[in-house]
Protein backbone atom coordinates (compact mmCIF):
# COMPACT_ATOMS: atom_id res chain seq x y z
CA UNK A 1 0.00 0.00 0.00
CA UNK A 2 0.79 3.23 -1.15
CA UNK A 3 0.74 6.67 0.55
CA UNK A 4 1.04 10.38 0.05
CA UNK A 5 0.36 13.00 2.23
CA UNK A 6 -0.59 16.88 0.67
CA UNK A 7 -1.05 20.41 1.43
CA UNK A 8 -2.31 23.42 0.47
CA UNK A 9 -1.34 26.54 2.49
CA UNK A 10 -3.07 29.58 0.64
CA UNK A 11 -4.75 27.23 -1.82
CA UNK A 12 -8.24 26.95 -2.98
CA UNK A 13 -10.99 24.25 -2.32
CA UNK A 14 -14.58 23.72 -4.05
CA UNK A 15 -17.13 21.64 -2.74
CA UNK A 16 -19.75 20.56 -5.16
CA UNK A 17 -18.21 23.25 -7.63
CA UNK A 18 -18.80 26.05 -4.97
CA UNK A 19 -15.72 27.72 -4.06
CA UNK A 20 -15.54 27.16 -0.18
CA UNK A 21 -15.50 31.05 1.34
CA UNK A 22 -11.59 31.74 2.90
CA UNK A 23 -9.38 28.51 3.13
CA UNK A 24 -6.45 28.75 4.92
CA UNK A 25 -5.16 25.78 4.63
CA UNK A 26 -5.99 22.11 3.36
CA UNK A 27 -4.51 18.44 4.00
CA UNK A 28 -5.21 15.11 2.25
CA UNK A 29 -3.20 11.68 2.38
CA UNK A 30 -4.32 9.79 -0.38
CA UNK A 31 -3.61 5.54 -0.96
CA UNK A 32 -3.62 3.23 -3.65
CA UNK A 33 -3.10 -0.66 -3.46
CA UNK A 34 -0.56 -1.46 -5.95
CA UNK A 35 -0.17 -5.11 -7.83
CA UNK A 36 3.24 -5.92 -9.38
CA UNK A 37 2.59 -7.96 -12.39
CA UNK A 38 5.54 -10.13 -14.32
CA UNK A 39 5.62 -10.58 -18.30
CA UNK A 40 8.52 -11.52 -20.66
CA UNK A 41 8.90 -7.84 -21.96
CA UNK A 42 12.41 -5.84 -23.26
CA UNK A 43 11.30 -2.81 -21.00
CA UNK A 44 10.69 -2.75 -17.64
CA UNK A 45 12.32 -6.22 -17.11
CA UNK A 46 8.83 -7.80 -17.69
CA UNK A 47 7.53 -6.23 -14.58
CA UNK A 48 4.72 -3.09 -13.97
CA UNK A 49 3.07 -1.46 -11.11
CA UNK A 50 -1.24 -1.35 -11.65
CA UNK A 51 -2.77 1.06 -9.02
CA UNK A 52 -5.30 -0.40 -7.72
CA UNK A 53 -8.12 1.22 -5.08
CA UNK A 54 -7.35 4.95 -4.36
CA UNK A 55 -8.81 5.94 -1.04
CA UNK A 56 -7.93 8.30 1.44
CA UNK A 57 -9.33 11.87 4.00
CA UNK A 58 -8.62 15.55 3.53
CA UNK A 59 -9.96 18.63 5.74
CA UNK A 60 -9.96 21.88 4.81
CA UNK A 61 -9.40 25.00 6.83
CA UNK A 62 -11.28 28.38 6.43
CA UNK A 63 -11.98 31.71 8.48
CA UNK A 64 -15.31 31.11 9.46
CA UNK A 65 -17.32 34.11 7.79
CA UNK A 66 -20.52 32.54 9.02
CA UNK A 67 -22.70 29.24 8.97
CA UNK A 68 -21.44 26.04 8.57
CA UNK A 69 -21.08 25.61 4.32
CA UNK A 70 -20.66 21.73 4.11
CA UNK A 71 -22.90 19.57 6.31
CA UNK A 72 -22.10 16.17 7.95
CA UNK A 73 -22.79 13.55 5.64
CA UNK A 74 -23.10 15.68 2.67
CA UNK A 75 -21.61 13.79 -0.55
CA UNK A 76 -20.04 15.75 -3.62
CA UNK A 77 -17.12 16.36 -5.64
CA UNK A 78 -14.47 17.72 -3.61
CA UNK A 79 -11.64 19.66 -5.57
CA UNK A 80 -8.24 20.71 -3.99
CA UNK A 81 -6.00 22.96 -6.14
CA UNK A 82 -2.68 23.28 -4.76
CA UNK A 83 -2.51 27.40 -5.21
CA UNK A 84 -4.83 30.16 -6.28
CA UNK A 85 -3.98 29.72 -10.10
CA UNK A 86 -5.27 26.51 -11.48
CA UNK A 87 -1.84 25.73 -13.33
CA UNK A 88 -0.46 24.34 -9.88
CA UNK A 89 -2.78 21.61 -10.09
CA UNK A 90 -4.85 19.63 -7.53
CA UNK A 91 -6.58 16.57 -6.42
CA UNK A 92 -10.60 16.00 -6.90
CA UNK A 93 -12.91 13.26 -6.28
CA UNK A 94 -16.01 12.39 -4.58
CA UNK A 95 -15.99 12.97 -0.92
CA UNK A 96 -18.57 12.52 1.91
CA UNK A 97 -18.20 15.11 4.81
CA UNK A 98 -17.72 13.25 8.01
CA UNK A 99 -17.38 15.73 10.27
CA UNK A 100 -16.20 19.21 10.95
CA UNK A 101 -15.36 21.34 14.51
CA UNK A 102 -14.81 25.26 15.24
CA UNK A 103 -12.30 26.95 16.63
CA UNK A 104 -11.04 30.01 18.13
CA UNK A 105 -7.44 31.15 18.59
CA UNK A 106 -6.09 33.65 21.32
CA UNK A 107 -6.50 36.23 18.84
CA UNK A 108 -10.23 35.91 18.38
CA UNK A 109 -9.76 34.60 14.94
CA UNK A 110 -12.40 32.05 14.19
CA UNK A 111 -11.90 28.94 12.21
CA UNK A 112 -13.78 25.85 11.02
CA UNK A 113 -12.38 22.66 9.75
CA UNK A 114 -14.06 20.16 7.66
CA UNK A 115 -13.44 16.56 7.51
CA UNK A 116 -13.86 14.20 4.16
CA UNK A 117 -13.22 10.44 3.12
CA UNK A 118 -12.13 10.63 -0.48
CA UNK A 119 -14.89 7.84 -1.42
CA UNK A 120 -13.53 6.62 -4.15
CA UNK A 121 -11.26 7.56 -7.31
CA UNK A 122 -8.95 10.66 -6.42
CA UNK A 123 -7.42 12.40 -9.70
CA UNK A 124 -5.17 14.91 -10.54
CA UNK A 125 -6.76 17.87 -11.92
CA UNK A 126 -6.32 21.49 -13.04
CA UNK A 127 -10.11 23.09 -14.09
CA UNK A 128 -11.23 25.48 -11.26
CA UNK A 129 -14.78 23.73 -9.51
CA UNK A 130 -15.26 20.97 -12.21
CA UNK A 131 -17.49 18.30 -11.79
Amino acid sequence: MAEAFYHGKSSLAYWNTSALVSVTDWSCTLTADTAETTAMAASNYGKTRLAGFNSGTASVTCLATGDSEVGEGDSHVLELLRGAANALGGYAGTATCTGWSFSEDKDGVATITYNFMWDGEVINTVTEGSD
